[in-house]
């Protein structure tokens, strides 16, 4: 990065961050997104890569802080024209109604005589649709148990084919959580939801409820 830059970085840091998250993401093979960008080939053009300056230029500041750097069109990279800044409630409705060419689209979900998409069902029980379609998909969640009121038993968990490699070791995510000291569920949402790479998700303190997380806050989810 260019000298010149470094004072730019410093006024625009929450800028900054969103765009070096897009290049590790796209570029870098240890980080643990790679797999769902660089290597899917998801990339980032030269210019933006290779300038900061250039990509505030074409993107801006952030509206708030509550916006992250999302793409119109999933199955292509980050540039001029496939971008922009949006909500986290906007990024995860798009991701869900316009998945890549070589997904297979979301159906709406039936349950208990009401159809309504998974996004709708995930506002009802306030969480986001991407922890929604977590919890029927990655974690073999039934539809009572995602969207009605019994309770999720305890032997159901996480697959067994949950895990995580780190620091060149590969576990599964139940034991890297009781590693850190705390939940699956909260080390799995500091990696997928808040977009922390595996080091910080596993080293940060977990702060006590009675406290605002302001720490756990992403500045760029995708």
């Amino acid at each position: 990065m260019a000298r010149t830059e470094k004072g730019v970085c410093r006024d625009n840091k929450p800028e900054w961050q969103s765009w070096n998250n897009m290049r590790h993401r796209c570029r870098n093979e240890k980080h643990p997104f790679y797999p769902k960008y660089g290597e899917r080939g998801i990339t980032v053009s030269d210019e933006w890569y290779d300038s900061f300056q250039t990509f505030l230029d074409d993107m801006g500041k952030r509206p708030s802080l509550d916006h992250v750097l999302g793409r119109l069109d999933h199955s292509k990279g980050y540039h001029v024209g496939n971008c922009r800044w949006t909500t986290r409630s906007e990024q995860n409705l798009n991701m869900i109604r316009k998945p890549a060419p070589n997904q297979p689209r979301m159906e709406p979900i039936t349950y208990r005589g009401v159809t309504k998409t998974m996004s709708e069902w995930a506002s009802d029980k306030g969480i986001s649709p991407t922890a929604m379609s977590h919890r029927l998909t990655t974690y073999g969640w039934t539809l009572d148990e995602a969207l009605g009121d019994t309770p999720r038993t305890a032997a159901r968990g996480y697959p067994k084919q949950y895990f995580i490699e780190w620091q060149g070791v590969r576990r599964h995510v139940s034991e890297w959580a009781a590693q850190a000291g705390m939940s699956s569920d909260c080390l799995l949402g500091r990696i997928n939801r808040l977009g922390w790479t595996m080091d910080r998700a596993m080293t940060e303190p977990v702060r006590s409820y009675g406290r605002k997380r302001q720490s756990e806050k992403s500045p760029d989810s995708q």
